[in-house]
């Protein structure tokens, strides 16, 4: 590889080394540098070779995710308290409404919010699901915000009414769907994005979603494993 030139050496020198590449080795390549620029890749890997590029980054993943793993699984340990008192923010007697508005249908979530949980809120958002004619399947998913700052904060054991508009100005053409409009029933739930939950400071309870980060870095060592023989 050419990473020392321009864009256009780069991409010349990639063009003729490509017809001789397996799709294994194709497949590889493309791997190993997704989410890398030209400058990045030349500082770790200055016209390497396509082999020379996947060994460096299947090293580096067999090394370094194993640790980085390790540390967000003691950070999910430590948060898992949190966590758990986060689950205690719900809603009770949600219900979801199609009004008739200036730009048409209009979603509304109405639900009454009660901060079971010890810790004060700021803010904090919510996975709104809908669900029509008692199907199992959602009909329609969105989030939600709600900001507490107007009313001071909603503090433990307290609770308020919460109205929200599903979507922007015109609101969101998936939950108004003529199907969802002429249902007979309609069923909506609200869980917590515990990541979302603000403290009265505005600072995050939780920092991330550590499983979701986990995650991703087992699928990384999964395709360092799969591409350790080139």
């Amino acid at each position: 590889m050419i990473t020392d030139g321009s864009q256009q050496d780069y991409r010349a020198s990639i063009d003729a080394i490509d017809a001789r590449l397996s799709p294994h080795e194709r497949d590889a390549f493309n791997w190993a540098v997704a989410g890398m620029d030209l400058e990045n890749l030349n500082a770790k890997y200055p016209n390497a070779s396509v082999k020379e590029l996947v060994r460096g980054q299947v090293k580096a993943i067999k090394s370094e995710n194993p640790h980085r793993i390790q540390s967000l699984l003691d950070q999910a340990k430590a948060q898992a308290p949190i966590l758990a008192d986060l689950q205690n923010i719900r809603t009770n007697d949600a219900k979801f409404v199609v009004e008739s508005g200036f730009f048409g249908p209009t979603p509304i979530i109405e639900a009454r919010i009660v901060n079971a949980s010890s810790l004060p809120l700021s803010q904090v958002s919510w996975l709104a699901t809908l669900y029509v004619n008692e199907q199992a399947q959602p009909s329609a998913q969105t989030q939600v915000h709600s900001d507490f700052r107007k009313i001071e904060g909603l503090k433990p054991a307290r609770e308020v009414t919460a109205r929200f508009k599903v979507g922007f100005v015109k609101g969101d053409e998936a939950w108004t769907t003529l199907a969802i409009r002429q249902a007979t029933t309609t069923r909506v739930e609200l869980s917590v994005i515990p990541e979302s939950a603000l403290d009265f400071s505005d600072k995050p309870y939780v920092g991330g979603n550590h499983q979701q980060a986990i995650k991703l870095l087992e699928q990384q060592l999964e395709r360092a494993a799969r591409f350790a023989d080139i």
